[in-house]
């Protein structure tokens, strides 16, 4: 994993091409894919890692949900249409022949001439998918029984995105989601049956999240969940869905109900915003059963 924030350039750029090539060069020793589009939005270059990770076969990019977005969509558009920055936005990009998606941070910035007007568009990608995958084999990172991340690794992850927010004044969200009564669960079901239960839920929040939102086993009962680029407001609508993925999946059992917790945080730069709010899912929960 990546301990710090990717080398950007700064906001306000006023850089020839040769200037702009050798930051490209820069950003291949990084391993970060650069492109960069003339004002009227079309690709005027690319480093190493750009031509490797887009090749020459069609590809889709994909907003954080998963989405497919249109040509004027992409941040390099945007930033065309704007002339504002648009900093660490969640990219995905799937190989049309293959299918799979691997995961990016996208940063867009304008490149101004003299005059003040647009000459050109800069588009760097560093790789979130890779950096988790040369993690983890250095250290173990998830865990066994729930299959999401280890409470070590995730608060790898936490640091890394607090780095961020830091530096660069993006936000973040945080849940924490605890189930209620589990020492009582398993005390009246047995142990294997709560392990059950929380590779359920385990199971649970890694599908009703963003791909690229994180999750880790934080306590026995609990789960952190990280939501990069998202505040709290935003990251509720989230929540709400998982709680009603638990309500849906245990509807039609009939024994003692489960219900689940969470207490959300924004995180912004150097403050600490704590939004306690705790809504029950309740759904009819019957001890050892199976989805």
């Amino acid at each position: 994993m990546s301990s710090s924030p990717p080398l950007l350039p700064p906001v306000d750029l006023r850089a020839d091409d040769v200037e702009i090539g050798n930051y490209a060069t820069l950003l291949d020793s990084l391993d970060i894919a650069l492109l960069v589009f003339s004002a009227d939005g079309s690709l005027q270059l690319r480093n190493t890692q750009a031509a490797t990770l887009l090749g020459d076969t069609p590809v889709v990019w994909e907003d954080e949900n998963g989405q497919p977005l249109a040509v004027d969509q992409r941040p390099e558009r945007e930033v065309v249409q704007t002339r504002q920055v648009i900093r660490h936005r969640a990219i995905g990009i799937r190989k049309a022949a293959s299918g799979a998606t691997d995961w990016y941070r996208a940063s867009a910035f304008p490149v101004f001439a003299d005059d003040g007007s647009l000459r050109r568009v800069l588009l760097a990608l560093a790789n979130l998918t890779r950096d988790r995958q040369l993690a983890s084999q250095s250290m173990p990172t998830h865990d066994p029984l729930t299959g999401v991340f280890n409470q070590g690794y995730i608060r790898l992850l936490l640091d890394d995105e607090d780095r961020r927010a830091r530096r660069y004044g993006t936000p973040f969200s945080l849940a924490l989601i605890t189930i209620d009564d589990f020492a009582d669960f398993c005390a009246a079901n047995g142990r294997e049956a709560g392990d059950r239960l929380l590779a359920e839920v385990g199971s649970l929040l890694g599908r009703n999240l963003r791909e690229f939102d994180m999750v880790g086993r934080f306590a026995s009962d609990q789960f952190l969940l990280i939501l990069p680029n998202v505040r709290i407001n935003d990251a509720m609508i989230g929540l709400e869905r998982v709680l009603a993925a638990v309500e849906a999946t245990y509807a039609h059992h009939t024994r003692a109900p489960l219900t689940i917790r969470w207490r959300g945080h924004r995180i912004q730069r150097r403050r600490f915003i704590d939004i306690d709010r705790a809504p029950e899912a309740t759904a009819q929960r019957s001890a050892g059963s199976r989805r």
